[in-house]
């Protein structure tokens, strides 16, 4: 029988079922796709904490799959770009590159990003979004990524910081390798 965890977050809550990884590490399996009640209350939030913070950007960056929903929506609401790093290379992308980083979820994921949108990130200051801050590993990945392709990620979104139950009372705003990371709420190890 599965298991359930009852997420509030900005006022909506949602049932997510208690799945392992492939590392067996048991988690509350929360998915933002299709879900444009959270998308949206999570953008606006994000975008609030990012301006209350001061924080100056010129580009979003994010991973395929989950980080593009909320990515599309912080662009929306601030007219700017976003890039979104794939997990395969596509016929359609000019001179791809190969970027390694790891996740709780995915283990050792590689990603591809075309040669017009490294230019595109090149120089700018970049706020990196997705759906869960984990273990920082994919944060990581980004930026060891930022440092080879010559631009600054200036701070992290998230829409949900997990931790695990003794973390519950958490701040959800921190620093990781030295970047602020932004979050909406958080999501506990079950």
């Amino acid at each position: 029988m599965v298991e359930f965890y009852k997420l509030n977050i900005l006022g909506t809550q949602r049932e997510l079922p208690i799945l392992p990884t492939p590392s067996g590490v048991k988690i509350a399996g929360f998915n933002c796709v299709g879900d444009t009640e959270i998308i949206n209350k999570s953008a606006s939030e994000l975008l609030n904490q990012i301006e209350s913070q001061k924080i100056d950007f010129d580009i979003i960056l994010t991973t395929e799959l989950k980080g593009i929903p909320i990515a599309q929506e912080i662009a929306r609401l601030t007219n700017l770009n976003y890039v979104c790093l794939r997990k395969q290379p596509k016929c359609y992308m000019l001179e791809p590159q190969k970027i390694t980083s790891e996740s709780i979820t995915s283990g050792k994921t590689e990603f591809y990003v075309s040669k017009n949108e490294l230019e595109m990130l090149s120089n700018k200051k970049v706020i990196f979004v997705d759906d869960v801050f984990s273990t920082g590993s994919t944060f990581k990945g980004m930026l060891n990524f930022s440092k080879q392709a010559n631009f600054n990620i200036v701070a992290g979104a998230f829409i949900l910081k997990e931790v695990s139950k003794s973390d519950i009372n958490s701040p959800l705003t921190f620093e990781f390798e030295g970047v602020k990371i932004l979050t909406c709420g958080i999501l506990p190890l079950p």
